[in-house]
């Protein structure tokens, strides 16, 4: 899962402004291939999002690459992100985005990817609330804390959000600072792992239909991350 929120990430980080959006598009998918949804409704730092993945198991790299240029039209913007193919394109007030590599090591058994229709418009539209929100968070951590990624998903009656920091505070501030900060939204810090571990503490929260994961740790940079994970289980009586 942490491995697909920094995917998601690069695919906002791939996205370039265009004109306002009205109707949800799809990105056509090759033949034969297998899909799979990841949650009802994402908003990647601000931006919602509808995501799909394959797997293409007949085709290669290559293949599928060719194929999506064919499918979707020019101008294509085209960047490699590792061992992954990233297309891009906009269209109306959205951001098409197609991410693709091979299921196995040597190029043989397939491929699998993403594919992200972006509504750059909504995000133009709700910045202002999006800088607000972000503002009002950071206001509970110690100065000179940073958002580096925010990411939401709804699925079904559950809501999930993502969210890392990074600062140069120590762990210690940062655990004190979490532990209120999470207070706020109504968890309460219901146990914790050794503070002494090589990947960091990571701390565990319970709240009324919510719950939360976080882990501090140290870069070798000197910086300090957080990495929280919330999760609302919304019930007739305290669905927004």
């Amino acid at each position: 899962m942490q491995q697909f929120k920094h995917r998601l990430a690069w695919l906002v980080v791939c996205m370039c402004p265009v004109v306002q959006a009205q109707v949800w598009p799809v990105i056509a998918l090759p033949p034969n291939v297998d899909t799979f949804t990841v949650g009802d409704q994402l908003t990647a730092n601000g931006v919602p999002m509808r995501v799909r993945g394959f797997v293409a198991k007949h085709m290669t790299v290559t293949q599928a690459v060719d194929w999506f240029k064919r499918s979707m039209g020019q101008p294509l913007v085209e960047n490699k992100l590792g061992k992954q193919i990233i297309l891009g394109r906009a269209q109306g007030g959205f951001y098409f985005t197609v991410q693709i590599e091979n299921m196995r090591e040597g190029g043989f058994g397939g491929v699998k990817g993403l594919t992200a229709v972006s509504d750059i418009a909504a995000f133009n539209a709700g910045k202002s609330q999006q800088v607000r929100e972000v503002s009002r968070w950071l206001d509970r951590w110690p100065a000179g804390t940073q958002e580096m990624n925010r990411m939401s998903s709804q699925d079904h009656q559950k809501t999930s959000v993502y969210m890392s920091l990074r600062n140069g505070h120590s762990a210690e501030l940062n655990r004190l600072a979490l532990i209120d900060a999470l207070k706020q939204e109504g968890l309460s810090l219901e146990r914790e792992t050794a503070k002494e571990t090589r990947a960091g503490m990571s701390l565990f929260f319970k709240g009324v239909h919510k719950e939360a994961t976080a882990t501090i740790a140290k870069t070798e940079a000197g910086k300090t991350d957080i990495v929280i994970n919330t999760i609302t289980h919304h019930t007739g009586s305290n669905k927004q």
